[in-house]
């Protein structure tokens, strides 16, 4: 398998979320804070140098599948130009899938529809991303379907502060890490 060499300065990485760039430890991640907070930015770094540095499948999810281009696979297409590695990737506009040299991939897909959960297979890694509009059933549903060969698989959430009556603040589950943005 290729491994793909980033030569990145810590500079580009947010100081409050550096910490966790490269740290797979956590079967859980869950990020929040504030809009514009950078938590979803550093999120996609996170996910490209995993994907640069193993062959993985990740898995990006929103509720609604017609909000993932203006949002998750903007943010990914963006990144990828900045650190210019879009040469190298092969980018599917019309499923929003992105395919790394090595064989890594991203797949983005909408919650919308459950069913399409039942096909998925040999995923490493899932981000939720807005986790306040998927349903705490669906979350545990997605954890079952996380099944691949990587070591360290993660479930990484991102939110905006909502009501504290909401299911994830009260969730934890094991192996489980909140980070602040």
């Amino acid at each position: 398998m290729a491994v793909i060499n980033l030569n990145l300065s810590k500079d580009i990485f947010t100081p409050k979320a550096f910490p966790y760039i490269t740290d797979y430890s956590h079967r859980w991640e869950v990020w929040y804070g504030g809009a514009g907070s950078s938590k979803s930015y550093s999120i996609v770094q996170k996910l490209i140098i995993r994907c640069c540095s193993e062959q993985i499948k990740i898995l990006v999810c929103r509720k609604y599948g017609s909000t993932l281009r203006n949002t998750c696979f903007s943010l990914f297409k963006e990144v990828l130009t900045k650190w210019k590695l879009m040469p190298y990737c092969k980018v599917k506009e019309t499923d929003f899938s992105i395919s790394f040299p090595n064989g890594s991939q991203v797949i983005m897909m909408g919650l919308d529809e459950e069913t399409k959960l039942l096909s998925l297979n040999n995923i490493g890694t899932i981000w939720i991303e807005e986790a306040y509009e998927v349903s705490k059933d669906l979350v545990e549903q997605l954890n079952l379907r996380m099944r691949s060969n990587n070591q360290n698989q993660q479930i990484i959430m991102s939110y905006n502060p909502i009501s504290k009556n909401h299911w994830l603040y009260s969730f934890e589950p094991n192996n489980c890490i909140k980070i602040h943005s």
